[in-house]
């Protein structure tokens, strides 16, 4: 067993999340099961297949540098609701790193635009929301401040995975300074989280939804611990939950892809053909829940639950037959590689 499935276990088991492995609308419970690690409610899945609540899907990205192929698994997360229903959106949390981090406000406005029209290009129909272009989110914001209290922050007593470990490890020995994040003050980390605070109120508080659902990676998941935490005690009825996507396992021995890890990503800034011979070089497990490949295919492709169950088995055995599939998956992610607007 990989240390990823360890760890899927240990964190369904600690917060008490169930496993998705069931169809929502016309996306089917093999992609579900593939694609995503644990829910922290699996009854919200079944009221937005059923229509017994308006949901809203949204997913996600940190504006910290050139989106890589876990970036992707946001962006064909939020693909794949639309397309069998639901209404979706694409959150760049471009703000957040202005205020949180310092970063250089045009180089993050620039950055946004470049996933904006990256979106665009792979032909994801949903919403695409800045939080620099969303005033409304921000009156939410200062709607929440006098309820919400961001020092009590809550601890978890949990025993750390090996895989969480793992990525603490990396991030301590490898990872790199963003150039342009000068670092910022208390105050600008605060408005940060309550800016995030708001992104996940705002939907059923100002935008008619019942219920918002947040696509995030597992690494992620305790973002909506933080904001159930903080709305505690606070006079709204903010019905929101998590489904969270699995991980994919980074190059060279990381344990996930960053952003801030050189050398650990694919990432879409790379030439096609160095693409290609990454995807190529990253094949190197024969358990689809420890391949890179594999979970690269579950995450970041068009393939349907059928086709998915298809490429495990290959990878279980090799041969002719899983060759020619890494080979197609790569020129389908270099294919995507090219249409990064800052090559």
């Amino acid at each position: 067993m990989s240390a990823l499935t360890d760890h899927y276990d240990a964190l369904r088991s600690e917060f008490d999340y169930d496993d998705p492995a069931v169809g929502v609308g016309g996306l089917d419970a093999g992609v579900v099961d593939r694609a995503f690690a644990a829910t922290t409610d699996e009854d919200a899945l079944r009221a937005a297949d059923s229509g017994d609540a308006e949901t809203l899907f949204v997913a996600s990205a940190g504006l910290t540098g050139t989106p890589h192929v876990g970036t992707l698994a946001q962006m064909f997360a939020a693909e794949r609701f639309h397309e069998a229903g639901f209404d979706a959106q694409f959150l760049l949390a471009d703000y957040e790193k202005y205020a949180g981090s310092g970063r250089d406000l045009d180089v993050v406005r620039d950055l946004a635009a470049a996933y904006e029209a990256f979106l665009d290009a792979l032909g994801f129909d949903g919403r695409v929301r800045t939080q620099y272009g969303d005033r409304d989110v921000m009156h939410t914001a200062f709607r929440l401040g006098p309820h919400v209290d961001l020092e009590e922050t809550p601890t978890f007593d949990v025993e750390p995975t090996d895989w969480v470990e793992r990525v603490r490890a990396a991030y301590d020995s490898d990872r790199e300074p963003i150039a342009d994040a000068t670092g910022s003050t208390d105050l600008g980390s605060r408005l940060a989280e309550l800016l995030c605070l708001a992104d996940f109120v705002h939907p059923t508080l100002a935008d008619g939804y019942d219920r918002t659902v947040f696509v995030l990676g597992v690494d992620e998941h305790a973002l909506v611990q933080y904001n159930a935490h903080f709305l505690a005690d606070a006079p709204f009825d903010a019905a929101f939950e998590g489904l969270f996507t699995r991980m994919v396992p980074g190059l060279d021995g990381y344990p996930k892809m960053a952003k801030t890890i050189p050398g650990s990503a694919i990432t879409m800034d790379l030439s096609p053909d160095r693409v290609r011979s990454l995807v190529r070089d990253a094949d190197d497990a024969r358990d689809p829940a420890a391949s890179t490949v594999y979970q690269m295919m579950a995450l970041a492709s068009d393939y349907d639950g059928d086709r998915l169950a298809e490429l495990e088995a290959a990878c279980e055995h090799g041969g002719e037959a899983w060759d020619a599939a890494v080979a197609e998956y790569a020129d389908f992610l270099a294919g995507l590689a090219a249409e990064w607007p800052e090559h």
